[in-house]
């Protein structure tokens, strides 16, 4: 019998934007802001652009090929497992493995400033957090959908509240002359602003338990993509009305912001606004990655015990593996997350590889299955993949948010593409013995649509 579609329309755009509404945004947007002033907020407009060409992209591919795997699915019907191995596990599960600890570590930071007794008696509370969604996980899709649509709803609107309250309050800084329009400025932070729109492909892997997915799932991306880039334009706004620019491109800009609006008093208050942000992240990533790999077991590119399913239908067995790696990752580093800086940015150079590889699924399958079911097409084929694929090239050419660490970031993106790269080898040629690099176009369409 089929799943019953527990995901509507909000809890999609909640899943779309669930990675994004987190601390670690807010502090890049803001540092972003410190820099250029309104500048940052072309850069925005720019990256705003480059995600549109993504989102195209990943709602055609996941309508025509509606796997759980995601990436790993659509790759291996147009360039082959091996790639699909690599794009998905260093675009995601890498990515999370080494983002949400840093996440992580700001909550505890976070918590030791407001509630030390805590963090006295349980050194990494975050672990509890991580524990218990995990568990809520486990429960199954609807327990997801009801969180989620809470969370997101609570993020975006603290964040709204206090970039309102911000443009509004009159700030010490209100009164600084804006900066002048520098093209090369601007441009130059681009690969900052996109940071704060990446991840809206995550609502893909929720396709089997979404709500008529040929209209939703696009809308889902679209809608998400509008709302982010309203919020964090009028949160860089107040920040620049509210801050000078050294505040702003210091640690924790964030609490600085929200401290200069409502006083001391609101320091609790933002304190839980910001955990909550970080457990938006936590429910969408579990949830979300956790399907993509469970879809690449049931390709065969992972151990198949990954791919079994609870009671309640949740990936079970890849939801915890997924829990148990990050709490591995997380618990050596400690409350420094600087040891982890350069990986995690290499991380995100990672998920900018998949996305460009995202890109030619695009175009191959496109120019392969003319005549393929396509409830939803992207518009203007093929410029919004060229222009993607160029403009994805440049976010990774500048990558780096200082020149000295363009090596360690660079080398760390070429050891993890390596190692996604042989695993990918050993297992499509000593386990599974096929060719890692040809396109199994014929599986891909059977299973698809076999469900």
């Amino acid at each position: 019998m089929e799943k019953e579609k527990a995901l509507p329309l909000p809890a999609l755009v909640a899943t779309a934007v669930g990675v994004v509404v987190v601390q670690s945004t807010m502090i890049t947007m803001l540092n972003g802001a410190g820099i250029g002033r309104f500048n940052f907020l072309v850069a925005i407009g720019v990256s705003a652009l480059l995600a549109l060409t993504y989102v195209l992209s990943f709602a055609e591919l996941a309508l025509m090929l509606p796997r759980s795997g995601s990436v790993s699915a659509y790759t291996q019907a147009a360039l082959g497992p091996g790639l699909a191995i690599v794009a998905t596990l260093s675009g995601y599960v890498a990515v999370a493995l080494l983002g949400i600890p840093a996440e992580l570590i700001l909550v505890d930071t976070l918590l030791a400033q407001v509630a030390p007794g805590l963090v006295a008696a349980l050194p990494y509370p975050s672990l509890v957090l991580l524990l218990l969604f995990c568990l809520l996980n486990l429960r199954g899709i609807d327990l997801f959908a009801r969180i989620q649509s809470a969370l997101v709803a609570i993020m975006f609107g603290g964040l709204f509240i206090i970039g309102i309250a911000g443009l509004t309050g009159g700030g010490a800084a209100a009164n600084a002359a804006p900066a002048a329009f520098d093209a090369s400025l601007a441009l130059s932070l681009v690969a900052l602003a996109f940071w704060g729109l990446v991840g809206l492909e995550f609502v893909c892997p929720m396709i089997a338990d979404a709500r008529d997915p040929s209209r939703n799932l696009p809308r889902a991306m679209l809608v998400g993509l509008v709302l982010i880039v309203a919020v964090y334009c009028v949160f860089c706004l107040a920040g620049i009305a509210m801050l000078p620019a050294d505040k702003l491109t210091a640690a924790t800009p964030h609490v600085d912001l929200a401290l200069s609006i409502f006083g001391p008093a609101a320091k609790t208050a933002f304190a839980v606004l910001a955990i909550l942000g970080s457990a938006t992240l936590l429910n969408t990533v579990l949830a979300s990655v956790s399907r993509m790999i469970q879809g690449m077991a049931q390709s065969g590119q992972l151990p198949a015990w990954l791919g079994r399913e609870n009671a309640r239908g949740a990936p079970a067995w890849a939801l915890v593996a997924f829990a148990a790696a990050i709490a591995a990752v997380r618990t050596p580093l400690g409350m420094d997350a600087s040891a982890i800086l350069t990986l995690t940015v290499a991380a995100a150079g990672c998920w900018l590889v998949a996305y460009i590889i995202v890109h030619l699924d695009h175009i191959v399958l496109r120019l392969r299955l003319p005549q393929r079911a396509r409830p939803f097409r992207s518009p203007f084929f093929p410029l919004p993949q060229a222009l993607g694929i160029l403009g994805m090239g440049y976010v990774f050419l500048n990558i780096a948010p200082a020149p000295e660490l363009a090596e360690p970031i660079y080398r760390n993106v070429a050891i993890m593409l390596g190692a996604t790269l042989a695993y990918s080898l050993a297992w499509t040629l000593l386990v599974r013995r096929r060719n890692p690099f040809r396109p199994d176009l014929a599986g891909a369409l059977s299973e698809n649509d076999s469900r």
